[in-house]
């Protein structure tokens, strides 16, 4: 393997002393290539380390830094068969193996944690390749990594292990500095201000770009001449691309927008009612900013200001920062790395709230759990075990793992769930509370109970309980007997009814009449006004009617008593060819409580 590590920069010379004599001190690389952005001040070959693996370029004529053509040309220049994309502040630890990170014989691995670490990255170059680098339409700062982090992985299906935020150095630093405007020593509030907001139009505005204008291996970038004069490439100006002029003009009224806005704590719509000489749009990328605007920032601005200045106060009184305290990012990291030791640690620091919302989406939103099932298993039996978290919470931990256990078709771990599913039902049912419960969808105590019965029903239905079967359908039809339904959410009412009729349906082979009685009250329920309001993206009321369709036409025409495979798939929260052969059983049985 034949790895080539590739550093651009503009204007970052201390770093790059720096960080260059640590990335020379790491064994796994044949070549690390320098390209100076046409820095102010061009490098020189003798600042950096005596390492003949070292290689200096220089582009000159570029008066804005621009990420994406000089990483696509480094690259080009670059020898080896692998990439390794390395900021000029950043450098590889010495525990940091490239051969570690192979999955399937090729390298695909993203950086992760904070301080600009997820720029970084180590991929195989015919991957790099068949993506066609980055893409050359973005401007300025931002977006650019994870537009090209999309494309790999659309394209490979998903990617190797991550490189670890305690396998990768970085020099914190300025957005002033991020963005090639200068060295540190000529940092004052209101350049730092201008940097940041630049940063975040761009990034914005980045979006869009790769949007209108995605990019392939098909597309043409920038071509570059080699002058043996001045011993630097020259770009051939014609060659830069350009966004179509209608998608140009709206990058650029974002991108007018968002910066003044944010420079100048200005609503968008203020920003976009004044006039450009006031607030001047920008040309690729660069927006104008002059000594009017710098005594407006210093002078004027604060008088408007006052509430977010206020606002960020309390914050810190509170024990809160306005960008937090970086437990997000470090959750973030830990998640891709599969550590979920460290996601719990993190979990349990987090602020209630925040804590709160980052549960509930790894709960209640399947896509957000780590891919690897095992990985998804542990942290569920965390979050279960967790007391720091509300009931509610554990409760669909425990839930949501009875469901993973299914999935994978793994019986004895699914029914060790069986047991505590049934102490919250029994819990849950001697609380009066529980049947005139007023709070929200995920905090309702009888969804939490009609969830539980779900589940409980595909556990016994997996162990073929029949008995099991018909008692708990029993009791969720006496609960729905016994229930106002003024006592409770119309929302919650009828986001409910989809799993409170899967738990009637067990009664069908039985008790058909009782069936049918049991869905025309719950359709009645849910077709009331009480629940009009809602707008629940599952057709719940289309589930019930088919149904109650279904058992009328069982009821009145015994040759019909037959239900399809796809029928009962559909009365099944999980249908495997396992639970499905199991309903089938069930469903042909005269008496259900026969062994």
């Amino acid at each position: 393997m034949s790895l080539s590590i590739v550093t651009v920069c503009m204007n970052r010379r201390q770093h790059l002393i720096e960080t260059a004599a640590r990335v020379a001190a790491w064994p796994h690389h044949s070549e690390h290539l320098i390209l100076d952005w046409s820095s102010a001040v061009p490098l020189r070959r003798d600042e950096l380390p005596d390492d003949d693996r070292l290689r200096l370029v220089r582009v000159d004529g570029e008066r804005d830094w621009h990420l994406c053509r000089a990483y696509n040309l480094a690259l080009q220049l670059a020898c080896g068969d692998v990439l390794f994309k390395l900021d000029a502040d950043c450098w590889p630890q010495p525990q940091l193996d490239p051969a570690a990170l192979r999955r399937d014989g090729s390298l695909c691995s993203f950086g992760s944690g904070p301080d600009g670490r997820l720029g970084q990255w180590i991929l195989d170059r015919s991957l790099l390749e068949a993506v066609g680098g980055f893409n050359e339409f973005l401007v300025g700062y931002g977006f650019d990594d994870k537009d090209l982090r999309a494309r790999v992985m659309a394209r490979c299906g998903g990617e190797g292990p991550p490189l670890q935020a305690r396998q990768l150095g970085v020099i914190v630093h300025s957005a002033l500095e991020r963005i090639g405007a200068g060295p540190e020593s000529r940092r004052l509030p209101f350049r730092e201000a201008t940097a940041q907001a630049q940063k975040r139009a761009s990034a914005m505005a980045n979006r869009v770009l790769a949007a209108s204008c995605p990019w392939t291996a098909q597309r043409r970038g920038s071509r570059y001449r080699w002058n043996a004069s001045s011993a630097s490439w020259l770009v051939d100006v014609e060659s830069v691309l350009r966004a179509p002029i209608e998608v140009d003009d709206e990058v650029r009224r974002l991108r007018r927008t968002l910066f003044w806005g944010e420079l100048m704590t200005l609503p968008a719509a203020v920003v976009r009612q004044l006039p450009e000489r006031l607030l001047p749009a920008d040309q690729r990328g660069r927006l104008p900013v002059g000594a009017l605007h710098r005594v407006l920032w210093y002078v004027i601005r604060p008088f408007w200001a006052w509430p977010s200045w206020l606002l960020e106060q309390i914050q810190l009184l509170r024990g809160r920062r306005s960008g937090g305290d970086g437990s997000k990012e470090r959750f973030r990291t830990a998640y891709r790395s599969g550590d979920v030791e460290e996601m719990l640690s993190l979990l349990a620091g987090m602020e209630p709230r925040q804590r709160q919302q980052l549960v509930d989406r790894l709960l209640f939103q399947r896509a957000h759990r780590p891919e690897d099932v095992g990985i998804q298993i542990a942290l569920l039996e965390g979050l279960q075990q967790m007391t720091l978290l509300p009931e509610h919470q554990r409760a669909y931990a425990l839930i949501a793992l009875g469901w993973t256990h299914l999935r994978e078709r793994s019986p004895d771990q699914a029914k060790r769930c069986i047991r505590p599913l049934e102490d919250d039902v029994q819990r849950l049912l001697a609380d009066p509370e529980t049947l005139r419960c007023g709070r929200r969808n995920r905090e309702n105590r009888l969804k939490r109970l009609i969830s539980c019965w779900n589940l409980l029903g595909h556990l016994h239905l997996q162990d073929e309980n029949w008995s099991a079967l018909l008692q708990l359908s029993g009791s969720s039809s006496d609960v729905l007997h016994r229930l106002d339904p003024d006592q409770l959410p119309g929302d919650v009412l009828l986001r409910v009814s989809s799993n409170w009729a899967r738990t009637l349906l067990w009664q069908g082979p039985q008790q058909p009449q009782k069936l049918v009685d049991d869905l025309q009250r719950l359709l009645a329920i849910i077709e009331s006004d009480r629940c009009a309001a809602s707008r629940p993206e599952e057709d719940h009321r289309g589930f019930v009617r088919d149904w109650l369709r279904r058992m009328s036409t069982w009821m009145a025409d015994p040759s019909k008593r037959v239900l399809s495979r796809e029928e009962l798939a559909s009365a099944l929260t999980v249908s495997t060819l396992d639970l499905i052969a199991a309903a089938e059983q069930y469903w042909r049985q005269d008496d259900p409580t026969r062994p």
